[in-house]
């Protein structure tokens, strides 16, 4: 009798640990990550919260196996649903910029999986009412690396379903909010500059009324030779740079890059014009940048929020700017799928022991038996 109630014990203590461990992954472990989470300064009405969100990525369905790609993209849709979710109850935002590569197959996407892609965009993203958005396309999303050229069908494509739906006022690739101006571009790796995207540039610079400018692009910007850049942030003169692409945190700081505030009276060198990494590890977090101050350039590079980059650390960003220009910045980091993952598979390996052992202890007992 006590065999049988050690057994059942036994079962019963296994059971509860799966159970334990799947409840974790799956729901608790984004609380327990958001613990870990900076402190934002308190809400102010005038204050301007925002959310950043690069590449996710959702997963495709060329490049998947048929019946493995079912759970991938079922896992990873419910990763970003949840860390997404929790984000924004964390950080109350007044905007959530989207920086590009929302769809990991956008830009090779037949029109039927592409409007399957908006679905599930859409109920992975849920947007709380009265809450703005402000979208970017990514080469992933609209070609523009490597041999998968940007057409203007899938440029079109994207801003039919995403870039005229933003809310807020939308106007010649300006999202205003409140007293930032979100300059919307979309300039790759190794383009040349021509006179039509900079006289769209004008136009954006044009309309961009608000007190303070931050580019939106999905390729960083800072870290490319001085003449590739000097053209964009002199016409559209921002106070801020953010961008994605890398799948990694970066900070990038350019002194010689806002002549027309630092020095509006003397024609600064575009080849002084060079953006250096900034070492995160010595900068108290979260971090404080001033907008308003006109000796520098800061760009941002914000993480992916999608485990399948390849990446160890994964987060979503967050940002309070003030009506005077000081801002409180800092990455919300997530759990390690790929450790939840690996702890499922010790599991199930355990699991199996447990069983060949049983099995074999059976057939010893057994043969025993026999003898």
């Amino acid at each position: 009798m006590q065999i049988v109630h050690g057994q059942v014990s036994l079962k019963f203590a296994v059971l509860f640990t799966i159970c334990a461990v799947v409840a974790y992954n799956e729901v608790f472990s984004f609380l327990v990550s958001s613990w870990q989470w900076p402190k934002l300064p308190s809400a102010y009405e005038d204050d301007l919260r925002v959310l950043f969100v690069a590449d996710p990525q959702l997963v495709g369905l060329r490049d998947e196996p048929p019946v493995i790609g079912i759970i991938n993209r079922w896992d990873a849709d419910k990763y970003l649903q949840f860390g997404f979710f929790y984000t924004v109850g964390y950080v109350r935002p007044d905007v959530v910029v989207f920086l590009g590569d929302l769809l990991d197959e956008g830009s090779i996407a037949s029109d039927d999986e592409y409007m399957s892609y908006i679905y599930r965009f859409r109920n992975v993203f849920r947007m709380p009412p009265a809450v703005s958005s402000v979208f970017i396309s990514g080469d992933n999303d609209v070609g523009g690396e490597g041999f998968d050229a940007k057409l203007q069908q899938k440029v079109d494509r994207f801003a039919k379903h995403f870039e005229l739906s933003t809310s807020g006022n939308y106007t010649m690739g300006v999202s205003s909010i409140k007293h930032v101006d979100f300059q919307k571009i979309s300039v790759d790796y190794g383009e040349h500059i021509l006179q039509s995207k900079t006289d769209l540039f004008s136009d954006i610079r044009a309309h961009s009324k608000a007190r303070f400018r931050i580019i939106c692009n999905h390729m960083p910007l800072l870290n490319r030779l001085p003449l590739e850049v000097s053209k964009i942030i002199d016409i559209l003169q921002p106070h801020l740079i953010v961008t994605a692409h890398t799948h990694l945190f970066q900070l990038y700081r350019c002194k010689d890059c806002r002549p027309w505030e630092s020095s509006p009276n003397v024609k600064k060198v575009q080849s002084a014009r060079i953006g250096k990494a900034v070492d995160l590890q010595n900068i108290p977090r979260p971090l404080s940048l001033n907008l308003s101050d006109a000796s520098q350039l800061y760009e941002l590079v914000i993480p992916t929020c999608s485990y399948r980059m390849g990446v160890s650390n994964m987060g979503y960003a967050a940002a309070v700017i003030s009506r005077n220009g000081q801002m409180k910045f800092d990455i919300l980091w997530l759990p390690s799928r790929y450790r939840q993952l690996a702890l499922y598979v010790v599991i199930l390996l355990l699991v199996a022991f447990r069983y060949f052992l049983s099995c074999l202890i059976k057939y010893f007992k057994i043969l025993i038996s026999l003898n």
